[in-house]
């Protein structure tokens, strides 16, 4: 290579490095910077000299040196190649979201010299990913708040007749204390402790379905909680539901049983609604459970007159809905992303003769769940 294209190559190489939107810095052993791109020094609107030959703590603060680039640098210094993404406040006007990589350069003695950072911006990105993860997130809980009013309305127009039968044996009891007798007592006082009891169940019902309670979930025990919240619903349309699942199938860890209910919620509902519509006698929803292999399998069926082959295979979209009215077509979509994202684990509509199948797969190993939702 002769001196000319040599000298050509270093200045379209200098000239790449300055073209590129990637920040590109080199820092020594002392952490101090010896190199930079246009763009690195941009990105703190400081002048080529502010920046190189100065320490980084300089430049970035002390916090962000602290607590997250010196302890990665460090490992770089002892020969890693280093990877991470994170928010950086550089300053109180300018937070961005930077993809990292720190590659060591050696010497002849194979010490390392120094470190090559490569920083790529996206922010734009990052925010669009949260703003869809909040609008989903509020989107869920607008689902679980849709649900638990209209449990609430069944609940309401369910307890109107066991609180006027409980009224009437009060104001007959008293009636009969004031006559100084009362021989069927003992047996109103039954009924009535009866009626409160299960009106006490309706509620504890409503309070399991709002609040989170971590640990381990039985998944019969599950299914007889959500099977008594929606008891008003399934008497109403004279549908009964048949739990199988033995009562070993446990899932295990870190898995928020509101969030359970909710997942089981959605998909017993929907069988509810198919039943609500057909012209069938006897209605069914029935739940069977397995272990196979790694997973844990939870089948969802029911008799009704199943899903048109047109909403089937787009029934996990958000948006589609199978209800001729009053359907937003969110809560199969959301019930999806818990038990894929959150869960592990997959959902699929089964194809059959009869009515609906829902197969729920989830994995046997312990979970970790991820604080999207």
């Amino acid at each position: 290579m002769n001196q000319f294209t040599e000298h050509t190559t270093k200045a379209h190489l200098f000239n790449l490095i300055d073209q590129t939107d990637d920040k590109l810095s080199y820092v020594d052993r002392n952490y101090i910077y010896r190199a930079a791109n246009k763009a690195y020094i941009k990105e703190f609107s400081q002048s080529f000299d502010e920046i190189i030959g100065h320490h980084i703590q300089d430049i970035v603060g002390t916090n962000i040196f602290e607590t997250i680039i010196k302890p990665n640098l460090d490992k770089a210094f002892k020969g890693e190649e280093i990877y991470y993404e994170t928010w950086f406040d550089f300053s109180a006007e300018k937070r961005s979201y930077l993809i990292v990589r720190y590659h060591p350069e050696y010497g002849n003695n194979g010490e390392v010299l120094g470190v090559v950072v490569t920083a790529t911006d996206i922010t734009n990105r990052k925010k669009l990913e949260e703003e869809k993860v909040l609008q989903d997130k509020l989107l869920l809980e607008q689902a679980r708040l849709a649900q638990l009013g209209e449990m609430v309305s069944f609940i309401a127009h369910q307890w109107r007749r066991p609180l006027h039968t409980l009224a009437t044996y009060l104001l007959r009891i008293r009636q009969e204390i004031d006559k100084g007798s009362c021989s069927w007592c003992d047996e109103a006082f039954e009924r009535s402790e009866a009626i409160l009891e299960h009106l006490s169940e309706s509620i504890e019902s409503l309070y399991s379905f709002h609040v989170d309670q971590i640990g381990a979930v039985q998944v019969k025990v599950l299914i007889e909680e959500v099977k008594r919240f929606l008891e008003p619903r399934l008497n109403a349309a004279n549908i009964t539901l048949e739990n199988n699942i033995p009562e070993t199938i446990i899932l295990h860890e870190n898995i928020p049983n509101s969030r359970m209910m909710h997942l089981f919620l959605v998909f017993i509902e929907n069988a509810i609604e198919a039943l609500e519509k057909a012209n069938i006698d006897p209605k069914k929803i029935i739940l069977d459970g397995y272990e196979e292999k790694e997973a844990i399998i939870i089948d969802i069926h029911d008799n009704g007159n199943g899903i048109s082959s047109e909403i089937a295979h787009r029934i996990f979209e958000a948006g589609v809905s199978s209800k001729e009215r009053d359907g937003h077509g969110f809560g199969l979509y959301f019930a999806r992303k818990i038990l894929t994202d959150q869960l592990g684990g997959n959902v699929s509509l089964i194809p059959t003769e009869i009515g609906g199948w829902f197969q729920l797969t989830f994995p046997k190993q312990h979970y970790k769940m991820t604080p999207k939702y």
